[in-house]
């Protein structure tokens, strides 16, 4: 049953004391509706638990901002949630990505991911064609989701907040796939699911890579901040030369100028195959005195072998991302000569899972501790 406020609440009992369920928990769409954001539809969700948060819909359904008992988790940008509409995609190079990177989670896919590339056409038969621009990260992250339904779910006195979306990557002489997206989180938990099917419902094999970035800022983000995981190994580093880079475990104060820190990491994972890392601020203290805020991610390791961790600690773009991948480091040539690419055929699918829960207190910091490292 729902757990609001430090009550729990059967259906009945709730509705006894709540009119319309929405004065405690609910989802409801609206839109931007100003600046470089005008026109982007969003989806507000407020769990009953003191999280809350909002899916782009028009930006590949991905998580914008969230709050944790008022205490913001995600990263954003001064670039902002820049309307999908006055995305440049293939501009400055393929970079022009940056120019709208910001939020919680930004989805990167689904045939490309990290730097721009050209590749061959030749399996799209296209004799004029012989090659295809891939920009910085994919192009699904600026493209709008066709929203199939969101609402709330009673499961008897377990109650659901959810939101279905579709992506569409497809063009004439080129690939045809489709992300189709479920958000969800119980009312009263802490925990947003996202699951996630691609699909290619063309008829021409393609290949498919896939990231999320998960992009934390400060408060999260802050000098001596950890990052907790059971790594295996880190098989790359991008690591530039400055005075106080300390690797991937610790995290550095903001300076200017920063240079991006990247590292891939391989994660231990559990029988199931769940994967999970966490950043800790131990020294974030609340107005009431907890001490201690995290973020955990749990996602399926054997659909993305790889962790990318990456630090910016630019001042004014503070920002570190751990993110999952089917791909390790590498270019478009690495991929297929390693067969890291999963080429679907016409029908088939692949589907991943991602959970994201922050975490409050130095009691809750060490059970996730525990959870994370003894995993």
């Amino acid at each position: 049953m729902p757990h609001i406020l430090g009550y729990d609440f059967s259906r009945v009992e709730l509705e006894r004391r709540v009119g319309d369920l929405s004065q405690v928990f609910g989802v409801d769409l609206a839109e931007l509706r100003d600046g470089l954001e005008r026109g982007i539809r969003i989806l507000r969700f407020r769990s009953g638990s003191g999280l809350e948060f909002q899916v782009l819909v028009d930006r590949a359904f991905d998580i914008a901002d969230m709050t944790f008992r008022g205490i913001p988790i995600g990263w954003k940008s001064a670039a902002g949630f820049r309307s999908p509409w006055l995305h440049e995609m293939s501009a400055e190079g393929g970079f022009s990505w940056f120019r709208s990177f910001s939020g919680l989670m930004t989805s990167c896919g689904l045939d490309h991911v990290h730097a721009p590339a050209i590749d061959s056409a030749a399996h799209f038969h296209q004799p004029d064609k012989e090659t295809i621009f891939h920009p910085l990260h994919g192009r699904i992250g600026n493209t709008p989701a066709r929203l199939k339904g969101y609402g709330v779910r009673w499961e008897k006195d377990r109650c659901f907040l959810y939101a279905d979306g579709e992506v569409s990557q497809a063009a004439v002489f080129a690939e045809n796939l489709l992300l189709e997206r479920r958000i969800e989180i119980e009312v009263g938990a802490d925990t947003v699911s996202v699951r996630d099917r691609v699909s290619n419902l063309g008829f021409h094999p393609t290949p498919h890579a896939y990231l999320w970035h998960v992009n934390l800022g400060w408060p999260v983000v802050s000098e001596g901040a950890r990052l907790v995981a059971p790594i295996e190994n880190t098989a790359w580093s991008l690591r530039a030369d400055e005075a106080d880079e300390r690797g991937a475990r610790i995290q550095s104060a903001p300076r200017s100028p920063a240079k991006p820190q990247v590292f891939d990491h391989r994660l231990k994972i559990e029988a199931d195959g769940t994967a999970r890392a966490a950043l800790v601020n131990d020294s974030f203290v609340t107005d009431s005195g907890v001490r201690g805020l995290a973020v955990e991610i749990a996602y399926d390791g054997r659909a993305m072998p790889s962790l990318f961790q990456w630090q910016y600690f630019q001042a004014g773009n503070y920002v570190v991302a751990i993110e999952p991948c089917t791909v390790h480091a590498g270019s478009r040539a690495d991929w297929h000569k390693r067969g890291e690419f999963r080429v679907l055929q016409h029908g088939d699918h692949i589907d991943y899972r991602l959970d994201i829960t922050p975490h409050q207190g130095e009691s809750a910091i060490k059970k996730l501790e525990g959870r994370v490292i003894g995993s």
